[in-house]
C-alpha cells in the first residue's frame, strides 16, 4: 500500500480535503464550509486531520499570498480575518509531520504540471478564470514565485488607465467569469444570476445580447494572453476555472486573439501565439497541485 498524504484545499465558499497516494490517486474525499472566524477556521483544520489519522504529510492549497519557504500565509478576500498567519508552522507543530502550504493559483499550476497539460512544457502558464483572475507561471520547467512571492498576480495587470473608477483598471475587476455571467443574466433575463449553465446556453445559441457580452469577455482573456506573450513568449497557456469546461470558450479565446494580432500589424510581427486550451483538472487541481509541492519540496 502507498504512503498516503492528506491535501486541504482552503477556499472562500469551503474547504475540501482528500487523501491521496505518492502517484496522485485520490483515496477519499471530504468537503465543509468554510468558517468566517479565526478559531472555527483552525478548529476546521484541526477536525480534518483528526479524521484522516494515517498519513504520512500535510500539504494545503490556500487563497493570499504564500511565501514558499516558509509557508507563511497573507490571507486575502473573505480569509482576510487570518491576516499574516504562519500556517506550515502551525500544522508542523500540530500534526509533526512534514507540511507544505502553497497559493492556490501555483496548485493548480503545478498539477497541470505534474500530471496534466503542462508536462513537459518548458514556458507556460495558467489562467484561471472566477470571481477574479489566478495564475501561475512556468518558466524552463519551474513554477515562477518571484523575490516577493507575488508572481503570477495576473489579477494586478492594469489594462484600463483610463478608466475613471481606479478600481475598475486591473484585470481582475474587468475579468471577472462571475460578473460575465451576472451580465448575462441581467441581459437576458435569466431567473439566476449566478446559473453558469444558462448563460453558456445563450453564449452556445449566440443569443446577440449573450454573445455580445461573451464576445468582450473573451476579448479581454484574450489581452491578457497578449501581454503575457510580450514578457514571457509561452509555449502553453492553459484556461482554467469552472467554465473552462465549455468548449465554446476556448474557441472564442483563440479567435479573439487572432483578432487583436490583426487589428495591429506590430502584434503580428512581434507576438506569436500560444498553444491556448484547457486546464485538465477542474476542482481536484489544488489538491493534486498542493501534493506536487510538497513532493518536490521534500524529495529534493
Amino acid at each position: 500500500m502507498q504512503r498516503q498524504y492528506l491535501s486541504i484545499d482552503i477556499g472562500g465558499t469551503t474547504i475540501k480535503s482528500a487523501r491521496i497516494d505518492h502517484s496522485g490517486n485520490i483515496m477519499t474525499k471530504g468537503r465543509q464550509l468554510t468558517p468566517r472566524s479565526r478559531d472555527g477556521f483552525l478548529q476546521a483544520l484541526q477536525t480534518i486531520i483528526q479524521e484522516n489519522p494515517v498519513i504520512v504529510a500535510v500539504c494545503v492549497s490556500v487563497p493570499g499570498i504564500v511565501d514558499p519557504q516558509t509557508g507563511n500565509v497573507q490571507f486575502t478576500g473573505v480569509l482576510s480575518y487570518m491576516g499574516n498567519f504562519e500556517l506550515a508552522q502551525y500544522l508542523e507543530k500540530t500534526t509533526q509531520l512534514p507540511v507544505y502550504v502553497g497559493n492556490d493559483a501555483n496548485c493548480a499550476t503545478l498539477a497541470e504540471q505534474w500530471l496534466g497539460n503542462l508536462v513537459d512544457v518548458d514556458n507556460g502558464a495558467v489562467i484561471t478564470l472566477g470571481t477574479s483572475v489566478g495564475g501561475g507561471i512556468v518558466v524552463n520547467g519551474k513554477l515562477l514565485h518571484g523575490p516577493h512571492s507575488r508572481a503570477g498576480e495576473l489579477s494586478a495587470i492594469v489594462t484600463n488607465r483610463d478608466d475613471p473608477l481606479i478600481e475598475q483598471r486591473t484585470v481582475g475587476a474587468t475579468t471577472s467569469a462571475v460578473r460575465m455571467v451576472e451580465m448575462i443574466a441581467q441581459a437576458c433575463n435569466l431567473p439566476d444570476p449566478a446559473d453558469g449553465q444558462q448563460a453558456f446556453q445563450k453564449i452556445i445559441a449566440h443569443d446577440p445580447l449573450a454573445w455580445e457580452i461573451f464576445e468582450e469577455y473573451c476579448q479581454r482573456v484574450a489581452y491578457l494572453i497578449v501581454a503575457l506573450q510580450a514578457v514571457l513568449d509561452l509555449e502553453v497557456v492553459l484556461i482554467g476555472g469552472g467554465i473552462s469546461v465549455q468548449p465554446i470558450l476556448i474557441e472564442e479565446i483563440k479567435n479573439q486573439f487572432i483578432k487583436v494580432q490583426q487589428a495591429d500589424r506590430r502584434l503580428m510581427a512581434d507576438i506569436t501565439m500560444p498553444v491556448i486550451k484547457a486546464a485538465n483538472f477542474g476542482n481536484e487541481a489544488n489538491l493534486l497541485g498542493a501534493l506536487y509541492g510538497l513532493l518536490l519540496k521534500i524529495e529534493k
